[in-house]
């Protein structure tokens, strides 16, 4: 059925496919719909190209878009324009922007992914405006995903503004060139965007295609517009450098070459330990080539929240592993996973937590078990690993994807162990020539429990935000619970209506300590102390509601001290503090009771006088004092804070005697008898065993007794 439907709506996408126009002479706009970019394609000088939210382009392999005219990609917050390739494995290559033009180049909330060059300004470009904001690059493993060229000086008539920020590029094994960064009627404004887990593996140290920004930056003039490079964030970006012995994993940040003598890069957040290795960073280049100074005197501690959202930190067990030099191996002791981010993130229905690991030439990727909690006005996102695909295939590594931060920018993908993993499976990595053209297999589909209820969110709505004291967190863990209630009794002396009648009322306390092994399931050890009582004399309080319609006089009560296991089953795994989750509940217990009854003010345990002859025919045994009841039950708990928890609960008991009341089938005993056997007590005993001198069977019931305790429960997690 599944494969039906897959291929029905492979032939409705198809079908809905418009093929993108080859040449666009005049000024042409694209509202909406899916647009298939095939060979080569033009925009001639003159015509402008617009392309609006609702529009994506899927790009056959190799095929591009010459830009001769101008070009204005024009998304929306939450609605970016998608630019892709139709098959990620057969990538196109993007735009390319040619010739000069009094047309402006802008591209705003744009999402481009899985191709070769998204965006080159060939030589001579000469634009006199070009705004790339607002959009997002990933996925891009073609050496450099955004290439912007020197311009042809003599035509220019007047300044040219290139304005790159307010982006997300993350999660390509690619980067970003300017070969002629700056001059007197050029400036370059590269400000608030986020450079972040581009990872460029199995390559080796040469600059261009191991940094996320290169630049060239040849200073001629003090009138030059040095390049703005500020408020970004240009952390973990790394290079994994595979010997034969040994994994170089270092990070890399940006690469400023040319007869400049200095460049400031102050004023941007570049991780941990950044004045370090940025030191190492110009060491390196200035080795090898003629570089500029570096000025990097005052760096951000921490990026931006005005910054699309990213991950800037990760704990593993409650030990920080983003350090340059972390070496972290994921096995099955790795328990608890914490992602720190500069703002608010949201999961999207595509979240995935998995465990990637090398399985002789394919990376396989195992969607693993886990549960996923957000914390500190989602800033923290906590996830609590189970997994035994872990502890059956080692030397893997984690990865984190499909979080996305209140303005619909992807969060980039995080990967945690990568180290360790690249180190462990290097003599392979040693003989493969591209790192990212290793066959890749997903193993399974799975649905991810998320401490979010609703996963068709609408990012503009600030209130899918939620807080600390709002969000549950429901991962393995003990706590301790009381009970108080009121006691129902079911037996011979009590008929078959429940009332809550007053004078009815006894009292129950009851204490549980408990272990949620997982979301559903929860297993408790307990104990009670109750009191049960009943009268079949409709004179008094006691017998006016449930007393029976016999006339015997016949009254008890008793004590019951109970100890058990019982298992408690959760259908629903709700997330919030206003939610209300219902629970049953069943189990098996020993108890202790003691029936008792009242004769003129004193009370008189009632099994030692034999009520129906016991101490009288030598041929009937005394009912035992101790049994094993089934608890069943259910109970509505409600959370009134992360740990404290308020409900109602009703438990039956199903007992397997007929003497918990002291009565059953037997018969009166002969009065004299009775008296003879309980010396000690005399005619006592007989008002406790026949107050109305009655004869034949003390009931005619057979059914075994029961009690029921109903009330609330406080439970506190610990």
């Amino acid at each position: 059925m599944c494969s039906v439907l897959i291929g029905i709506s492979a032939i409705a996408t198809a079908q809905n496919t418009k093929n993108f126009p080859t040449v666009i002479s005049g000024n042409t706009t694209l509202d909406s719909g899916v647009y298939s970019v095939k060979g080569n394609n033009i925009v001639r000088e003159g015509a402008n190209l617009i392309i609006n939210s609702g529009t994506k382009l899927e790009f056959a392999e190799n095929a591009y878009v010459q830009v001769k005219g101008g070009l204005v990609i024009a998304g929306s917050k939450n609605d970016f324009v998608t630019i892709t390739s139709a098959d990620s494995s057969a990538p196109g290559m993007g735009f390319e922007i040619l010739h000069e033009s009094d047309l402006p180049i802008r591209v705003d909330y744009a999402d481009f992914s899985y191709l070769k060059k998204p965006i080159k300004l060939s030589k001579y470009w000469l634009r006199p405006v070009v705004d790339i904001t607002n959009s997002q690059f990933h996925d891009l493993n073609d050496d450099v995903f955004m290439e912007i060229l020197e311009i042809d000086k003599i035509l220019l008539k007047q300044d040219v503004d290139v304005t790159i920020t307010g982006n997300t590029f993350g999660n390509n094994a690619s980067g970003m060139m300017i070969s002629d960064a700056a001059w007197k009627q050029l400036h370059i404004n590269i400000s608030n965007n986020v450079f972040s887990r581009n990872q460029f593996i199995g390559r080796d140290y040469n600059g261009i295609f191991t940094t996320p920004l290169f630049l060239n930056y040849n200073e001629q003039d003090e009138q030059l517009k040095q390049p703005d490079l500020k408020g970004n964030s240009i952390s973990y970006n790394y290079i994994g450098f595979i010997g034969i012995d040994t994994v170089e994993y270092s990070p890399v940040y940006l690469t400023v070459v040319g007869s400049a003598d200095k460049m400031n890069i102050s004023d941007n957040y570049y991780g941990i330990a950044a004045s370090e290795y940025l030191t190492k960073a110009e060491e390196n280049i200035n080795a090898s080539q003629r570089a500029p100074y570096l000025e990097f005197s005052s760096l951000q501690e921490t990026p931006s929240s005005d910054l699309n959202g990213h991950v800037y930190e990760i704990m593993v067990n409650g030990v920080g592993v983003d350090h340059p030099n972390y070496d972290l191996k994921i096995d099955r002791f790795t328990d608890v996973i914490q992602l720190v981010s500069n703002k608010p993130v949201l999961p999207t229905p595509n979240y995935t937590v998995s465990y990637v690991y090398l399985d002789e030439d394919t990376l396989r990727r195992y969607a693993v078990n886990q549960v996923t909690t957000f914390e500190q006005n989602n800033r923290l996102t906590k996830i609590t690993l189970d997994e035994k695909i872990i502890k059956k295939h080692e030397y893997g590594f984690i990865e984190v994807g499909g979080l996305i931060d209140q303005n619909g920018f992807d969060v980039p993908r995080v990967s945690i162990g990568l180290k360790q993993f690249l180190n462990e499976n290097r003599e392979f990595f040693v003989m493969t020539q591209d790192y990212q053209k290793i066959p890749r297999v997903d193993m399974t589909d799975r649905i991810y429990v998320l401490k979010d209820d609703d996963m068709n969110f609408d990012p503009d709505d600030t209130s899918k935000i939620v807080t600390d004291s709002e969000i549950l967190q429901n991962q393995k863990h003990w706590d301790v619970s009381f009970l108080t209630s009121s006691t129902v009794y079911f037996g011979d002396l009590a008929s078959n209506s429940i009332s809550l009648f007053l004078p009815n009322v006894r009292p129950h306390v009851g204490v549980r300590l408990g272990y949620h092994f997982n979301p559903n399931f929860k297993f408790e050890l307990s104990h009670n102390t109750l009191m049960l009582a009943g009268a079949d004399n409709r004179e008094t309080k006691l017998g006016q509601i449930r007393g029976t319609n016999y006339q015997r006089d016949l009254s008890f009560r008793t004590m019951v001290y109970d100890l058990g296991v019982n298992l408690a089953y959760y259908p629903f795994q709700f997330t919030k503090l206003t939610d209300i989750r219902p629970s049953v509940h069943a189990g098996i217990t020993g108890y202790h009771f003691n029936p008792q009854a009242e004769y003129e003010g004193t009370w008189y345990n009632l099994r030692p006088i034999g009520t129906e002859g016991q101490t009288i025919d030598p041929n009937k045994e005394p009912y035992s004092k101790f049994h094993y009841a089934i608890p069943l039950g259910l109970r509505l708990e409600k959370h009134f804070s992360q740990r404290f928890v308020l409900g109602i609960n009703w438990t039956y008991n199903k007992l397997f005697t007929d003497y918990l009341d002291d009565v059953s089938t037997g018969y009166f005993p002969d009065p004299e008898s009775l008296k003879a056997a309980n010396p000690e007590l005399g005619e006592v005993a007989v008002e406790l065993s026949n107050p109305s001198r009655l004869t034949g069977q003390r009931s005619t019931s057979a059914d075994r007794d029961g009690f029921a305790y109903f009330g609330f429960i406080a439970t506190l997690k610990l």
